[in-house]
């Protein structure tokens, strides 16, 4: 039991320790190899960079010529080329 800013005494109930945030997974270039990159763009228009390689590249549908001469290309999701019924059986 413990007084109240009014001289009342009453039962406060015990309070929980915070928790800390859940860590953050960073991803390794081996992730990069099992679930693909994870982009960022990156300084020049049409660059992107991998958080977790550092690998620079850029999508040929989007951006033409190569932005850096390191650049490598990479599809974007809308400029994927799509499989057709006999890529997909062989």
């Amino acid at each position: 039991m413990q007084q109240n800013l009014w001289g009342e005494y009453e039962c406060i109930d015990i309070q929980r320790i915070p928790r800390g945030t859940p860590e953050i997974v960073s991803y390794t270039p081996v992730h990069c190899e099992f679930y693909g990159h994870t982009w960022e763009y990156f300084g020049i228009t049409g660059l992107k960079r991998c958080t977790a390689c550092q690998i620079k590249g850029y999508c040929p549908g989007c951006t033409p010529n190569p932005p850096t001469k390191d650049a490598q290309p990479f599809y974007c999701t809308k400029h994927t080329p799509r499989q057709t019924g006999s890529e997909e059986s062989a």
